[in-house]
């Protein structure tokens, strides 16, 4: 008899505290919950079949990018050690890189991209320090500033150097 009350209750209840009581480990409650909502779910099958299945899968795979993303996460404390080390490191082989690659430049194709990018020296200086036209110094800048990348990707892939 008192199961029968506590139904017709739950009937009246509010859907938030049934969820409560399903959450708490009353199936019961989610029974009713079903039962409620079942009828308006097959009110128009194929399009609410089709929204409830798109919707469930939606949120399923947005978990499972989240999740997949959540394992990749370092805590802080790591990255933040790790990253000095590292970061310390990389700036090292860096610098020797760049130093070997400018070594591959002549003169003055290393020191017109070296002066304009890293000194900040405006191209008319360069151009009135060379004796050259403002073109001719953007010019030997881009050739530079190209053969330093085309040099820094092929020693960044050994394997492609034979292929082109």
């Amino acid at each position: 008899m008192l199961s029968v009350q506590r139904r017709s209750v739950q009937q009246k209840d509010p859907d938030e505290t049934l969820m409560r009581e399903y959450v708490d480990g009353d199936a019961s409650a989610f029974e009713q919950l079903f039962r409620r909502y079942a009828p308006r779910a097959c009110d128009d099958p194929e399009r609410a079949f089709a929204h409830w299945f798109f919707q469930i899968a939606h949120h399923l795979l947005v978990d499972d990018r989240r999740r997949a993303y959540r394992a990749h996460e370092v805590p802080i404390e790591d990255r933040d050690r790790d990253s000095d080390r590292t970061g310390a490191r990389d700036q090292v082989a860096d610098r020797e890189q760049l130093g070997q690659l400018l070594r591959g430049l002549s003169a003055e194709e290393r020191d017109v991209p070296v002066s304009a990018k890293l000194e900040g020296i405006e191209y008319f200086e360069l151009a009135a320090q060379l004796g050259k036209s403002v073109d001719a110094v953007k010019k030997l800048a881009s050739r530079a500033l190209q053969r330093l990348r085309a040099a820094s990707l092929s020693a960044a892939s050994p394997g492609l150097r034979g292929r082109s």
